[in-house]
């Protein structure tokens, strides 16, 4: 029943030109955007469910028409006028909508075994790696995010950020796979080191990025969400560790377990946080919060990029647990979660409130409907 009413989901958002954020017309979800679109089509190649598949191929095509001139993918592109709307970013631009894209095209091209798509893709997905290589800004390897330039777009991650590094890799890592090409595999598995070195304290003895910095950052059970000029941040990204997980990056996986259900005793329930710790208006982070929206502040403590539970990154979570055999923390996850979803007239909520466990932002996510579906494939 669970995964059929996700399903449902999902095929309500699809329309001729790709798979929307949400079949719901609010705010900007009823659009096609790369990284919904993308996560929503990967999950549909990794169930074999054509419908979603044939939806995902519209969604690349369609993105990949109205690539910019220096290589950027589109965050979203809307058909809702009398012409196609297309946004690159409002406030910043958003550089997971590149990433994303090229690991959506990468997996519909080994799915489907097709020449044609394969040969059509492969100038806009070289575009695009130029475009990340420029990203870069000092030639370093590790890619450079501006403040709300990925998903978090309302949060405080900026800088040399482990979500943006972990989906670039991946995306060598397939383009390198699909086109068989020795240089982006080198380039993927050279990344892959900067992140395991620079993300978490380690004894190599490899140069770091910032090393003051890194000398001052303290360990932790996981790969820290970002880092500048000005220091480390050492959060807790979900999105980024479910990834890393799930890729076989270096991982001490008890200790990681022993983190998450840490998270557990504190909240009391299995709808873990997607960022943490929770920021609040005492703290000297709040600034980067207050002003950082386009429509409404969302993110109160508790609430949205602010410790919300995202049922999309819970999914990626319990994936990546599941594959390394660790199926006791995403069992429970998945139990809560289809709690939740009954309790909620399986609507599909953007995310959950820690502090409450109430459903809240936009029904009918895509993004929600694949978390639930990534919990068990």
């Amino acid at each position: 029943m669970y995964t059929e009413k996700a399903l449902q989901t999902i095929y309500q958002a699809i329309t001729p030109n790709g798979i929307l954020a949400s079949s719901i017309q609010k705010d900007n979800y009823a659009k096609v955007w790369s990284r919904d679109s993308m996560m929503t089509g990967i999950v549909g190649l990794l169930m074999q469910d054509e419908k979603i598949i044939a939806a995902h191929q519209h969604s690349v095509i369609t993105l990949a028409k109205y690539q910019s001139e220096n290589g950027q993918i589109p965050s979203n592109v809307s058909f809702n006028g009398k012409s196609p709307e297309v946004s690159y970013g409002k406030l910043v631009g958003r550089v997971d909508a590149t990433t994303w894209w090229i690991i959506g095209a990468c997996m519909l091209i080994k799915n489907e075994k097709n020449q044609q798509l394969k040969t059509q893709l492969l100038p806009q997905i070289e575009k695009s790696f130029s475009c990340l290589k420029n990203w870069e800004y000092n030639n370093r390897g590790l890619l450079y995010t501006p403040l709300g330039g990925n998903w978090a777009d309302e949060y405080i991650t900026t800088g040399y950020t482990l979500y943006d590094n972990v989906l670039r890799f991946w995306a060598l890592q397939l383009a390198a796979e699909v086109y068989e090409n020795k240089d982006w595999e080198k380039q993927s598995q050279q990344l892959k080191s900067l992140i395991e070195t620079n993300f978490k304290k380690d004894n190599l003895p490899e140069e770091k990025y910032h090393q003051t910095a890194y000398q001052k950052a303290p360990e932790k059970p996981y790969y820290f969400s970002h880092f500048s000029a000005n220091g480390y941040e050492t959060l807790f990204d979900m999105a980024g560790n479910a990834l890393a997980l799930y890729l076989d990056f270096n991982f001490d996986e008890d200790a990681f377990e022993n983190f998450l259900k840490s998270l557990h005793q504190e909240f009391q329930h299995w709808m873990l946080p997607v960022f943490y710790p929770i920021i609040k208006e005492e703290d000297p982070s709040w600034k980067l919060l207050e002003n950082n929206y386009s429509y409404d502040f969302k993110n109160k403590p508790f609430h949205f990029h602010n410790g919300g539970s995202w049922p999309v990154f819970l999914g990626w979570l319990c994936l990546a647990l599941n594959k390394k055999k660790k199926t006791e923390i995403s069992n429970k996850i998945t139990d809560q979660y289809e709690k939740l979803l009954q309790e909620n007239d399986f609507q599909f909520h953007e995310y959950y409130a820690t502090n409450d466990l109430k459903a809240e932002g936009t029904q009918k996510l895509c993004f929600s409907a694949i978390g639930y579906l990534l919990m068990k494939i």
